[in-house]
């Protein structure tokens, strides 16, 4: 790996910081209507909407405000699930998928709108997503979803063969494209930020620095313990998504908790940078572990993502295995140097779809699965409509979460099953 001068174990997106403002408090109010643990995308836009329907909120965060994986991701805001339709259509049947697909192109127009409304710049873009084919029989399986999403899901999409792919994507590497023109690149710090800005322009109670301890059950309401002080609140939100721990032990057992390392190289000149992805697309591959790469909002930098090598080695370590993937997708960037890699959490369910609901009492919504730029953002519409009692109103309310077996706390299984997928991904 060539490491910059100025190389940093940080994520590009929070070079500088976005949001400046301190929310560092010493002590929470005694009591709520509603508290929110987690200010990422799915905690903050269920707070902006409940403040606006007139709902005292509290928010509160253990680190600083918008800096966890909602700052961290590749800022794809995507169509789709995390799987292909016909792997989706197996296992919860072709009605319930036409569903999720639905409020999946719905969601992100969510984010434009709330962009749009809360004069957000993030540099939200509608520049379409290509999914590019690892081995040539994935190739085939594109074409195959092109022409379910056409006439079964009445949703344009575009393959794109190997020859034309130079047009999009500079990279010898892969064997053809499919392309979702509806999908979105944003930068996602500033959305968050933006976010988090909304929301503390309304009147909601933000606290940062802050770790919920404890949730008990008291009469039709809840009594929290945090770190800072505790309080009484009428309704309860938990979206901690990839980093939910101990305090709630019944998502835990139902959400896998990976991480996803990024890098960011030095400033391209102009000409290099543009020939990468000459139109601007949000870009993954056909693999389990998949890569995924963009160009910064300002069009000079490669942002590369992926898994991790193991949790065992350093960042350096992992970001310079990360700068040999990048370099099999794009060999002319052999002298480029890198000046930024860093980490961020996902969350993953069993049936690898995004859920929502309520479990004694406690409102959530996890598992984006990859997905969660646009998903994280309307699904926290979605719970301020629950908290309400407007009704569900999405079909991702009907997805049983289902706990994973032998499951508490330790996740002993991931070796085995990274070790499992590994094997796919060579020899299928």
């Amino acid at each position: 790996m060539k490491a910059g001068e100025h190389f940093q174990e940080v994520p590009y997106w929070l070079d500088p910081r976005p949001l400046v403002k301190s929310f560092a408090v010493t002590k929470l109010p005694s009591k709520t209507q509603v508290l929110v643990i987690g200010s990422g995308y799915t905690g903050t836009t269920a707070a902006i909407r409940l403040r606006q329907a007139g709902i005292e909120v509290v928010l509160i965060d253990m680190d600083k405000a918008g800096t966890a994986a909602s700052a961290r991701n590749g800022g794809m805001t995507l169509t789709g699930l995390s799987e292909g339709l016909a792997t989706m259509e197996k296992k919860l049947g072709p009605e319930m998928v036409a569903r999720l697909f639905a409020e999946s192109i719905a969601s992100v127009k969510v984010v434009e709108d709330l962009v749009a409304e809360g004069r957000i710049e993030c540099n939200f873009q509608r520049c379409g997503h290509l999914e590019t084919a690892f081995k040539p029989a994935h190739f085939e399986n594109l074409k195959r979803e092109q022409e379910r999403l056409q006439t079964r899901y009445d949703h344009e999409t575009q393959i794109i063969t190997a020859a034309d792919l130079k047009s999009e994507i500079n990279s010898s590497l892969y064997h053809g494209a499919l392309l979702d023109p509806i999908s979105a690149g944003i930068h996602p710090a500033r959305y968050v930020a933006g976010l988090i800005t909304m929301a503390d322009r309304l009147g909601v109670d933000i606290y940062e620095n802050t770790t919920a301890q404890a949730i008990e059950r008291r009469g039709a309401g809840f009594f929290v313990r945090t770190n800072r002080g505790n309080l009484t609140a009428d309704d309860v939100i938990v979206a901690t998504n990839g980093y939910t721990g101990r305090l709630t032990p019944w998502i835990r057992q139902r959400l896998v908790s990976t991480e996803s390392l990024m890098i960011a190289t030095e400033k391209l000149p102009v000409q290099l940078a543009k020939s990468l992805i000459p139109k601007g697309r949000m870009v993954y591959d056909t693999k389990i572990f998949l890569f995924y790469f963009r160009l910064s909002p300002d069009g000079r930098r490669l942002l590369f993502g992926g898994r991790p090598k193991s949790p065992r080695l350093s960042l350096r370590d992992n970001a310079a295995y990360m700068y040999r993937d990048m370099l099999s997708v794009y060999p002319q960037l052999k002298d480029v140097h890198l000046d930024y890699a860093w980490t961020g959490k996902l969350g993953f369910t069993w049936n690898r779809c995004p859920h929502i609901g309520r479990h004694n009492g406690i409102y959530y919504a996890l598992g984006y699965c990859g997905h969660g730029v646009a998903l994280a953002t309307y699904l926290g519409e979605k719970l301020a409509e629950m908290v309400q009692h407007k009704g569900a109103k999405t079909v991702f309310a009907e997805l049983p979460l289902r706990a994973i077996p032998f499951y508490t706390v330790n996740q002993w299984f991931l070796p085995f099953l990274s070790f499992y997928f590994s094997m796919l991904d060579r020899f299928f």
